[in-house]
């Protein structure tokens, strides 16, 4: 089964990159088609081939199925037209895999892992050949008569996002799972530098850990919606602590939402979808799966 991506189409400053299914039963394949019909308002915005001419740049396969193996094989794919395998077979030449049951999240950053690193190795390339390669890898003879793509250039983000937490775990924790949106964001390690950094620049959410060095989650949010520059900013508060109490507190103190660690990746998404506009529409389809 091989569907088209009419509603596919990349957003101002999203990046279309022709995607390959290979090896999935046709239930499997419409599921994922229908996923990736949500990506066109993100980054990097991915869709299946519409013609049969349309050159692939980069190829989804099903790694328990030994004939899709092997035809990713055949397709020849490399650093400028990289593979994502999909299963519980990590037999795949060294491509990444992403283990059943699928997590979207996750799929959705390694596809923008390796088409980031295919970026910049065309780029790479068509720089030391001196304008001789235009950046394709030819595999097809109708590849040489396709202009050369344009130059990448990163989107500006649409929303800015302040992550305040002392622990580096979580930080990057954030940073992996806000980096598949436009947003701009900063980090900060206490309540201090949190305080300075919302006067100086506006963000639209502010995530906020509890118990840091120094002042704490309380009391910086309470000071942020006290000031009429930032009252506005939806504070979501992040703790270990998940008690009735701890949660009363917050709410006193203003918060718009109370997360509890280790945080989940619905309740973030939930978060992002009810805080952050530019990727509700997004997030929301995320969590309610594909039709």
């Amino acid at each position: 089964m091989s569907q088209e991506f009419p509603s596919a189409k990349p957003e101002s400053g999203s990046r279309r990159f022709v995607l390959e299914m290979i090896g999935f039963p046709d239930a499997e394949k419409a599921m994922l088609a229908s996923t990736f019909r949500l990506t066109g308002r993100r980054e990097f915005c991915f869709a299946e081939p519409a013609t049969q001419d349309e050159r692939p740049d980069v190829y989804l396969v099903n790694a328990d199925n030994p004939d899709g193996l092997n035809e990713l094989q055949a397709r020849l794919p490399n650093i400028h037209a990289p593979a994502v395998l999909i299963g519980r077979n990590s037999d795949g030449n060294g491509w990444p895999l992403i283990e059943r049951p699928i997590h979207w999240m996750r799929l959705f950053e390694q596809l923008d892992l390796v088409m980031h690193s295919a970026l910049l190795e065309r780029a790479r390339r068509r720089h030391a050949s001196s304008g001789q390669w235009d950046g394709r890898t030819y595999r097809r003879a109708i590849d040489k008569t396709i202009a050369p793509e344009a130059v990448f250039l990163e989107p500006k983000p649409i929303e800015s996002v302040l992550v305040v937490d002392d622990s580096a775990t979580v930080r990057a924790f954030m940073r992996a799972k806000l980096s598949p949106f436009r947003f701009d964001v900063d980090y900060a390690k206490s309540g201090e530098a949190a305080i300075d950094m919302a006067q100086a620049k506006r963000y639209t959410c502010i995530f906020l850990d509890i118990l840091m060095p120094g002042i704490d989650g309380y009391q910086v949010c309470k000071r942020i919606k006290s000031s009429a520059a930032t009252k506005d900013t939806a504070v979501v508060m992040l703790s270990s602590k998940s008690s009735t109490i701890d949660k009363l507190r917050g709410n006193w103190a203003g918060c718009d939402a109370y997360l509890s660690k280790p945080v989940s990746e619905d309740e973030l998404l939930a978060t992002i979808a009810r805080f952050l506009p530019s990727a509700r529409r997004v997030a929301q389809a995320i969590l309610e799966g594909p039709p």
